[in-house]
């Protein structure tokens, strides 16, 4: 026998209203389900990261092209000013690498409600020349008078070659001038490896030299000043280089790598630690297009 069912004349009356109300309870049964509640801390940061080598100041007629080696990876001392002082006067985040992997990486602290509104951005050295800190310790003491802020930067030095100072060869900082700016707290000192010797292509046991003696000598020059030992808990590859190979070596010595691929830093759930963005800065960019790239960062907001 075949069992028909009537609709109630309530139901069908309301059956709008019905409706209504079943897809409103289940608007509310997602929004305070964890699977959203998770897409907060997947939110896209976009960080943009400037990588520079020497720098040169045009007035120094020392470092004129008749007294010294030009290479396409100088940065004019005049021109990083104008960047620099864009940026201080915007009140942008100068990030160091702990603050990267941090606030934005790990996610292991809240967001200091000081940043909220800024833009962060990193502004980072690599090989350790002289040049570096005669040049940019300067403009870091300048912007902070004229705007009360601390400007960072992040110097990725190679221990091996502190101090060195030879004919025909671009004199290298010593451990006494990184303490310093250091102790200033103009500088975060990381890691490019001992001696700058391309990663993917030494042996293992040169591997583990290149990445081990790195952070021993450069936490020796810092040891009574780097109480958190955040010294040398980043690195950024030689040349840019970085296979599987290096990359399964690496957590044993840091917590990020920084590589160079030109792209500005997106950090979401799905960023590789070891391959962090970087944009490469040299004698051809012009202050307007650095200023241009990191007007383009994340204006941070409470989530």
């Amino acid at each position: 026998m075949k069992i028909s069912w009537i609709q109630p004349k309530w139901l069908r009356k309301n059956r709008i209203l019905l409706s209504f109300l079943i897809s409103l309870l289940c608007v509310i049964v997602v929004f305070n389900s964890p699977a959203i509640a998770r897409t907060s801390t997947t939110t896209s940061f976009r960080i943009p990261i400037f990588g520079l080598h020497d720098i040169i100041d045009e007035a120094n007629i020392q470092q004129s092209p008749k007294n010294r080696l030009q290479f396409d990876n100088d940065y004019f001392k005049q021109d990083l000013y104008t960047f620099l002082n864009y940026l201080a006067k915007n009140n942008y985040w100068f990030l160091t690498s702990q603050d990267l992997f941090t606030y934005f990486i790990q996610k292991s602290q809240p967001m200091p409600q000081e940043r909220i509104g800024q833009k962060p951005v990193m502004i980072t050295f690599d090989d350790g020349y002289e040049g570096v800190h005669q040049s940019v310790l300067p403009i870091l003491k300048d912007l902070e008078k004229n705007y009360q802020t601390k400007v960072k930067i992040v110097w990725f030095v190679n221990p091996g070659l502190m101090g060195v100072k030879l004919k025909d060869f671009l004199p290298h900082v010593s451990c006494e001038e990184l303490r310093d700016g250091y102790k200033r707290g103009y500088y975060d000192i990381q890691s490019h490896g001992q001696t700058h010797k391309k990663l993917t292509l030494v042996k293992d046991k040169d591997l583990k030299f290149e990445l081990e003696q790195a952070k021993l000598e450069l936490r020796t020059c810092t040891q009574d000043l780097d109480k958190n030992k955040w010294v040398a808990a980043h690195i950024a590859y030689p040349f840019g280089s970085i296979n599987r190979r290096v990359e399964k070596s690496l957590p044993r010595y840091y917590l990020t790598g920084y590589v160079y691929d030109g792209n500005i830093l997106r950090v979401n759930r799905y960023t590789n630690q070891y391959r962090l963005s970087r944009i490469a800065v040299n004698r051809y960019t012009s202050p307007r297009r650095l200023i241009r790239i990191a007007q383009r960062a994340t204006t941070l907001r409470k989530l």
